[in-house]
């Protein structure tokens, strides 16, 4: 098969959809790659946490590719390249999603843009239901197609130490009593390659080879030649701390009933420490119910935004 060339990608193109059973192991495993320690009530069947849909409801454009026959830029045999994630958009539907679900979802080339400065993304749409056809998620994940300027190399203040000083809760906020300008609870994560590894590792349930979009993350030789000049923390990986974050701050009844709309602004590098703080911007109240906007963001020891997310949910 010939590798997917820009003009070649059709929007709308698909994948046959796939059924994933969402099991115990699968969920632990889940919470272990984001360091979530948090246990569920014995007996009950577990939650799957927020950041979970891209397991069990995976963005499969390798399939869309093969299906269709073509192979991705990472799987060339000569200028293999990568496809980075820059970002997701996802809807909740209300339905929580659990242990023993079978969740069932679509992945299609929903869209694909051109930035002023050259660079080209691909968006591809997935859309999932549980198994009494529910709807239970739809979301887009963003890659850069094609980057317009050569490597991303952080060249600034890259050997700086950081601090291990690790500070993780807000001691004035108070969530019955919420303002405009709140500061939740922050989160920080210590990246090493330990870290990124660790994710693919512990959600590979299908016990495959690494995917050839992991690379990035997981072989060194690769993501040395790069857009990043060397491994970083995946795009999933830093969206499951996100909402990690956000969960444990205001349930999971508000996390499936919101919208998150995330873009990552510089790469994570193993030795980062990453502080994932999140402000209220605004509340809304009307008749119905009482929802606030909700600002969160993923800051490195360098002082720089690595990724930032726009959460609009229910208090």
């Amino acid at each position: 098969m010939n590798v997917l060339e820009w003009d070649q990608i059709l929007v709308g193109t698909s994948a046959k959809p796939t059924s994933i059973n969402i099991t115990k192991e699968m969920i632990i495993n889940y919470k272990k790659s984001i360091e979530d320690n948090t246990a569920g009530n014995s007996g009950e069947l577990l939650q799957a946490p927020a950041g979970m849909f891209f397991i069990y409801a995976p963005a499969r454009r390798l399939d869309v590719m093969h299906e269709n026959g073509f192979i991705s830029p990472e799987e060339a045999e000569t200028n293999s390249r990568s496809t980075p994630f820059v970002g997701t958009d996802i809807e909740w539907l209300g339905n929580a999603i659990k242990e023993n679900d079978i969740i069932t979802s679509t992945a299609f080339f929903e869209k694909k843009w051109e930035s002023s400065s050259g660079n080209r993304f691909l968006s591809i749409g997935v859309e999932a239901k549980n198994q009494t056809n529910e709807p239970v998620i739809n979301y887009r994940y963003n890659v850069m197609w094609e980057f317009s300027k050569g490597q991303k190399a952080r060249t600034t203040g890259a050997n700086q130490t950081a601090s291990t000083n690790i500070s993780t809760e807000a001691n004035s906020f108070d969530i019955n009593n919420i303002t405009e300008g709140d500061i939740i609870p922050q989160l920080q994560r210590i990246i090493s390659q330990e870290t990124i590894n660790k994710y693919h590792e512990l959600n590979n349930w299908s016990n495959k080879e690494p995917s050839p979009t992991a690379l990035l993350h997981v072989d060194e030789a690769f993501a040395e030649a790069t857009v990043f000049s060397g491994t970083t923390l995946s795009g999933p990986t830093a969206v499951g701390f996100m909402l990690h974050l956000v969960e444990k701050t205001f349930g999971q009844k508000a996390i499936i009933n919101s919208t998150f709309n995330e873009r990552a602004l510089e790469p994570v590098r193993p030795g980062d420490i990453i502080t994932y703080s999140g402000k209220v911007i605004t509340i809304n109240n009307t008749e119905k119910e009482k929802r606030l906007d909700l600002e969160v963001r993923g800051t490195n020891q360098l002082g720089q935004t690595t990724s930032l997310a726009s959460v609009n949910l229910p208090l």
